[in-house]
């Protein structure tokens, strides 16, 4: 739950053939204890990659399948890279992700845990209104809609006192989260309103 605590220090895996360390956004400004919902709150990489580690690879990349990513490595590539390790709960993806799959995603958060493949038309007419084509979704449920809630109720913080603050709006609540890479050189924000879901990559 939101609830579950980490402890929030120097933590290390093993990646191959070589012992790496994951590292918060904010170097060492270590928390100790700290819950799941502060730590997607702040964005802490360590209690995110802990969690995914404990939950194991399998369930993490099944759910990245539910949610319609394209682009996971399940078989090491010739560089020998592969999308099992903690790095994937923090979006470190061999391959990396579309903005269009990753709206998708956070779309289905919005929408009580049902995901939608995505669409750029629903129907075509002709000139006379007569139903040409039409284009009708696969929906499917990828998340119950109490955990739907909750992470929506967690990314709400995010927006509210988190990460994500610049971003918070006066009118309407905002869900959502933030992402960087090393030395800024990609920032995200994937998130949601009670009208839109929009994720933005500026790299």
């Amino acid at each position: 739950s939101l609830a579950t605590t980490q402890y929030d220090g120097p933590y290390m895996y093993e990646g191959g053939t070589e012992i790496k360390q994951v590292r918060n956004w904010n170097g060492e400004a270590y928390e100790g204890w700290t819950t799941l919902r502060r730590g997607i709150e702040q964005s802490m990489n360590i209690v995110a990659a802990k969690t995914y580690t404990q939950n194991g690879s399998a369930l993490g990349l099944s759910y990245l399948d539910k949610f319609g990513f394209t682009t996971i490595q399940k078989q090491a590539d010739t560089n020998g890279n592969n999308d099992y390790g903690p790095a994937v709960a923090l979006g470190g993806l061999t391959n990396g992700v579309t903005n269009l799959e990753l709206t998708a995603a956070y779309a289905a958060i919005a929408n009580a845990g049902y995901y939608q493949e995505p669409i750029f038309y629903t129907k075509i007419t002709d000139q006379d209104g007569n139903l040409v084509l039409e284009n009708k979704p696969e929906t499917t449920r990828v998340l119950k809609e109490s955990t739907a809630f909750l992470l929506t109720s967690a990314m709400q913080d995010v927006v509210k006192r988190g990460t994500g603050t610049a971003l918070n709006l006066n009118n309407m609540p905002v869900a959502g989260k933030t992402g960087t890479t090393s030395d800024y050189r990609d920032l995200w924000f994937a998130g949601f309103t009670p009208y839109y879901t929009c994720s933005i990559w500026v790299g």
